[in-house]
């Protein structure tokens, strides 16, 4: 009897709790006003840059470009000065994959964008990068650009006020997407909402797009954050994300209003009001980071000059060597993330992914190279059988992921580890990236402002290229968690020039001295290369005790959900 009345007791304790939790699933109370991306201004100053610059074709690039960049003239002015307009149905595209240059970028879009901005993310982190970044869209929405910022709300503990400073300009918007509705504000309310309401919580929108003024676009793999763009001072990221124009910013525009406008979308005000003293609060922000970049510590950080650099050196040197023709955009529709799924793992028919099922046919009927850039690897056993046909048909198939030493999510080793020998006795080349690589900096991976001993590498770019002329570059992974459950983007395009640039890019990574090549030795064993040829192979894989143990954690996980 004691023990029903004490279960009566813990009952009605956490009804409350449980009623709440069911709440989430309760739109709170705001009237949506469907909002669209504006039309393109043809007067402002970016349209006039990207109608200016020319196909990468060394016949039609202007001789006088290379003073031009060296000479402090307007962006508008040296661009114009290069060549006519290119076709209005094609597409230009360029690889970022240098950090710095993929900060500076952003950069001088925000400087240079005089009508939209609009950005929407899986992390939107704290770091000296992102509030850089922050401070010139403030700057930005102070001159009447309207800028629409929209984030997953999985890392955004602790972030409402900030985020509703930020929305209290009259010109900046921030939504959050699928967010956790009620009880956000601790980290143990929040792990209890999401267990609660986990078939929907787990599942999250991975998009990364940047948009402005209509005209430029980046996608691909990189979030906001330090790490992100070789600033991080504990580990940074192999990245790779691409800037756009033409024709498929257009999609691009397209489908970030989809998810701008969907029913999992809610501004941030919804959660916490904004704040007194509106202006006040934005002008502190900004202060906090003017003086952050006074101290000596960071005024020798490359982001400074990149900051400097991106006035009138950046876009004059990048956009001409956009190479023109079709680029394909694909998306998920942000409904993805509350439909049920057609499938709990990796499959190479019918799969719940948009950016997947559009590549795989490329994959699939490749005739001399498949070569696959991607951090997490889980890819089922029907992409398996797929490579392995490959390889017996003659096709050189190539894998380049992450080691258990550099990967930043170890538990996702143990699953990833069982298909290390399919893969191997299949004929697929594998290559993990080291968690410090040696040799020189290039590529350009690891650029530490307060650490000592330089940053852990890791592995985040997403990308394959086929037969050297058909590219994908995107923030899908070939995992259950990007394929079933999140919502990813992805371009494709059949450049040859794009293709040869990106591929050169990964050959470059697969050397010894930043990645480790494996292979089984006579036994059927794992060896990893050493960093030194002609040093003995190494037997046990490389990671420290914690990462062991974490791996070996994720061994008995269930794969569907990583």
């Amino acid at each position: 009897m004691c023990d029903m009345t004490n279960l009566r007791k813990i009952v009605t304790l956490l009804m409350p709790l449980f009623l709440s939790a069911c709440n989430n699933l309760i739109e709170p109370h705001f009237t949506r006003v469907p909002e669209y991306t504006l039309p393109i201004n043809v007067r402002a100053d970016l349209p006039k840059m990207v109608r200016a610059v020319t196909p990468l074709d060394s016949t039609l690039i202007d001789p006088r470009l290379e003073t031009m960049k060296k000479t402090p003239i307007s962006l508008t002015e040296a661009l114009e000065k290069t060549s006519a307009p290119v076709d209005a149905n094609a597409s230009g595209i360029y690889p970022l994959t240098d950090g710095v240059e993929a900060f500076a970028v952003r950069n001088a879009l925000i400087k240079n964008a005089q009508h939209s901005l609009d950005l929407q993310y899986y992390s939107l982190q704290r770091g000296l990068s992102s509030r850089l970044l922050i401070r010139e869209m403030v700057r930005a929405a102070d001159r009447g650009v309207r800028v629409r910022i929209l984030v997953d709300d999985m890392d955004m503990l602790g972030r409402d006020h900030e985020m509703t400073v930020l929305s209290a300009h009259p010109n900046i918007q921030v939504r959050l997407f699928n967010p956790i509705r009620r009880f956000r504000s601790t980290m143990v309310s929040r792990v209890i909402m999401f267990a609660v309401n986990l078939p929907t919580q787990h599942r999250r929108m991975h998009n990364k797009l940047w948009l402005a003024d209509g005209v430029l676009g980046i996608a691909g793999g990189r979030n906001i954050g330090d790490r992100y763009f070789n600033a991080g001072d504990q580990d940074n990221f192999s990245d790779l994300d691409v800037l756009l124009s033409g024709k498929v910013v257009e999609e691009m525009g397209a489908s970030f209003d989809a998810y701008w406008n969907s029913k999992q979308a809610f501004p941030v005000e919804v959660f916490e009001k904004h704040p007194e003293g509106d202006d006040a609060a934005i002008q502190r922000m900004i202060f906090k980071t003017n003086a952050l970049t006074r101290k000596e510590r960071v005024a020798r950080h490359p982001y400074l000059a990149a900051l400097a650099e991106a006035e009138n050196r950046v876009l004059p040197t990048v956009l001409p060597e956009l190479t023109w023709g079709r680029v394909d955009f694909f998306a998920d529709a942000p409904e993805k993330v509350v439909q049920p799924a057609p499938h709990l793992g990796v499959t190479v028919e019918g799969s719940a992914s948009v950016p997947f099922n559009a590549l795989i046919p490329h994959i699939k009927s490749a005739q001399k190279e498949v070569f696959i850039v991607s951090p997490y690897f889980i890819p089922g056993d029907g992409l398996i059988e797929v490579l392995a046909d490959l390889v017996k048909k003659g096709v050189r198939v190539v894998l380049l992921s992450n080691s258990l030493q550099s990967n930043d999510v170890p538990l996702v080793n143990g699953p990833y580890g069982r298909y290390r020998l399919p893969l191997l006795k299949a004929g697929v080349e594998l290559y993990e990236l080291r968690g410090y690589p040696g040799g020189d900096k290039v590529p350009q991976w690891r650029l530490p402002i307060f650490s000592w001993r330089g940053s852990r590498a890791a592995l985040h770019t997403k990308a394959v290229v086929i037969d050297g002329e058909t590219s994908f570059v995107g923030s899908m992974n070939i995992d259950p968690r990007s394929i079933v459950w999140n919502t990813e983007v992805g371009i494709m395009t059949q450049q040859k020039d794009f293709a040869d640039k990106i591929r050169r890019v990964f050959l470059s990574a697969i050397d010894r001295r930043y990645s480790y090549h494996v292979t089984l030795d006579g036994d059927g064993k794992l060896n990893w290369s050493p960093q030194i040829e002609g040093n003995p192979p190494i037997k046990r894989e490389p990671g420290n005790f914690w990462r062991r143990l974490q791996r070996n954690i994720g061994v008995s996980a269930v794969e569907t959900f990583l």
